[in-house]
């Protein structure tokens, strides 16, 4: 009898912790699946962001470059005929080619820039000079490029079959008269970089870009001699269909994969992020591993005290087995039953404090995961942030030191020659250029402040607030000649007098600059009471151009401009949401496409 129950009590717990184990992988596995999918949707997000502001940041840069005055006029003195010496063209070509050169140098993205003839497309200078003299009439990036600014998606370069991306820009005088188009061949291993941060994918973790033919877009990379005809998964093949989604396959090495793809079809492109399945479900097989040689000891431990006491205390001993069994299961709020005080009253007591500690134990282990699972997260989101900033900062900030650069060298040339009118004016270029600088520097130290409520809140009335800020305006709001309307009944709110302050002044001056030439210009600033919002909902509305739906989530990005002609940093609207956010609040657009208008909308919790 103590054989058939030891075998059977054996049998049972073995049989439990085999099922316990395989429905914890299982389980442990889907719910890994459903993460890992989720962060690799959101990195591909991120991803697609930094590709998209990748080219803008060239496409500005080289339109950047054709406006230069120096950049023109040269162009002019070379395409024109008859007009110079000899002895001039070259000074001219030496120095427009020290200006292309010294670009190709500091921007690393920029591979190749080429000056092109409006009239048949010839190079007329090159940073690589055996091109100089070749046509490329019917080039895209040249025909599309006399008309205005164009970017030609990825395409095989007709020199190499290589996969190439161009930004081209026309190139106008001073009155207007077509000269050429200013072309940039932008380096793909570059753009290949920007976009291999691994940063929350793990050790196996990879993201890559494919053209429409199946091709990688950076060569160097992986190599054209490997995949000569293209490369093909079930994620790619996807992709360049048209389709975006996820799924499991096997990825361009024949590695077991958990990918997400997407195709950019402005850009012509497929965007795939993936992960190795061994790495995503690893922590799921050691769980249940863990959770199966837990078993598998307590199994044995009780199967060795059945046989040691089975005579004597059988019936005990199954009712402690049955307890057991409960908390295998999962439910440590099971307990032994004491029915005596000898050995057996001890062991139960025992075998309770044990569970009771364990509960105790899962608790704070859960606690624990959770917690690490919220900083991972935190610290995840902070990283992201920091490394947009840090890419969109750096990019901002080096626009003028550029300028700077590019003039104080035109300077020495000019100083040696004695051209004083030409010193003057480098010298005012120099002087916005940096003054521009201060400019950006100032509002970035005052965006970083904006992490924590400098001052301590307290009770504000807005309609002071307002009343002042329309005072420090007023010559701007006359000059415009904006009529303000003030609501009635403007609350007072418990937030930061001095930053409170700073919102209304930069949501009324963007007003005032985007305002555009309406009959009767007017600026209104009230308050009102949605019923979705627990607190009032303060608002800042304008009859002005409006903001398209698809703009409204890109103003309030750091250094983001939609109309380069209006002046400004581009850090106001970034720095009045952070406000808002350091508040507990938030910040929205309501703007339709094709209606005159706008309304700056926000909430203040803090509202007493």
């Amino acid at each position: 009898m103590v054989a058939r129950l030891f075998k059977y009590f054996l049998l049972l717990s073995l049989a439990f912790v085999a099922v316990a184990g395989i429905l914890t992988w299982i389980g442990g596995r889907n719910a890994l699946r459903q993460s890992v999918l989720d962060r690799l949707h959101v990195f591909a997000a991120l991803e697609e962001d930094q590709l998209r502001r990748w080219i803008e940041g060239q496409r500005e840069e080289v339109v950047h470059l054709a406006s230069l005055p120096e950049v023109r006029e040269a162009m002019q003195t070379l395409t024109s005929s008859g007009n110079s010496s000899g002895e001039a063209q070259a000074k001219t070509e030496t120095r427009l080619r020290g200006i292309l050169d010294y670009a190709v140098e500091v921007h690393s993205s920029l591979q190749e820039i080429l000056c092109l003839s409006a009239n048949g497309g010839r190079i007329v200078l090159s940073t690589e000079r055996q091109y100089e003299g070749q046509y490329r009439v019917r080039a895209s990036y040249f025909t599309r490029g006399l008309v205005g600014t164009y970017v030609q998606n990825v395409y095989p370069s007709p020199i190499d079959l290589d996969p190439a991306l161009t930004v081209s820009t026309p190139l106008h005088t001073e009155g207007g008269e077509l000269l050429g188009v200013l072309a940039a061949h932008l380096d793909l291993d570059e753009l290949d970089r920007v976009i291999q941060n691994r940063m929350g994918l793990g050790k196996s973790g990879e993201t890559y870009l494919v053209d429409k033919y199946s091709v990688f877009v950076s060569g160097t990379r992986f190599g054209r001699d490997h995949y000569p005809r293209g490369v093909h998964t079930i994620g790619i093949d996807a992709a360049v269909g048209g389709s975006d989604g996820f799924g499991l396959y096997r990825n361009y090495r024949g590695v077991p994969v958990i990918g997400v793809y997407r195709w950019l079809d402005d850009l012509d492109l497929a965007l795939l992020v993936e992960v190795a399945q061994a790495e995503a479900f690893a922590p799921a097989r050691r769980l249940a591993l863990v959770i199966f040689a837990a078993g598998l000891t307590l199994a044995a431990l009780m199967a060795a005290g059945t046989v040691a006491v089975a005579r004597r205390i059988a019936r005990p001993i199954l009712q402690m087995t049955d307890t057991a069994l409960q908390v295998a299961d999962g439910d440590l709020s099971a307990r032994a039953q004491i029915s005596t005080q000898d050995e057996i009253g001890v062991l139960a007591a025992t075998f309770n404090e044990m569970t009771r500690r364990l509960q105790e134990v899962d608790h704070e282990l859960r606690e624990e995961i959770a917690d690490r699972q919220r900083a991972q997260h935190d610290l995840e989101a902070k990283n992201a942030e920091l490394e947009q900033f840090t890419y969109t900062a750096s990019h901002d900030l080096k626009s003028p030191l550029v300028t700077i650069q590019g003039f104080v060298g035109l300077l020495e040339e000019d100083v040696a020659s004695g051209d004083t009118d030409e010193v003057r004016r480098s010298i005012g270029r120099i002087r916005n250029a940096a003054g521009k600088l201060g400019r950006l520097l100032d509002e970035l130290l005052e965006l970083s402040r904006v992490g924590r409520i400098v001052h301590p809140p307290e009770d504000v009335d807005l309609e002071e607030i307002v009343n002042e800020v329309l005072g420090l305006l007023a010559a701007k709001i006359e000059a415009a000649g904006v009529e303000v309307q003030i609501g009635a009944d403007l609350p007072v709110v418990h937030a930061d007098r001095l930053r409170l302050s700073e919102v209304i002044q930069n949501l009324v001056e963007n007003a005032l600059k985007f305002l555009g030439d309406p009959p009767l210009p007017r600026i209104e600033i009230g308050v009102r009471n949605d019923r979705d919002e627990v607190v009032p909902v303060i608002f800042v509305r304008d009859n002005g151009v409006g903001i398209p739906p698809r703009y409204q989530e890109r103003v309030f990005r750091l250094f983001e401009r939609l109309d380069p002609a209006v002046d400004g940093t581009g850090v106001g609207l970034a720095l009045v949401k952070r406000i808002v956010e350091a508040h507990g609040g938030r910040i929205w657009i309501e703007s339709e496409e094709g209606v005159a208008g706008t309304t700056f909308c926000f909430t203040l919790p803090g509202h007493p």
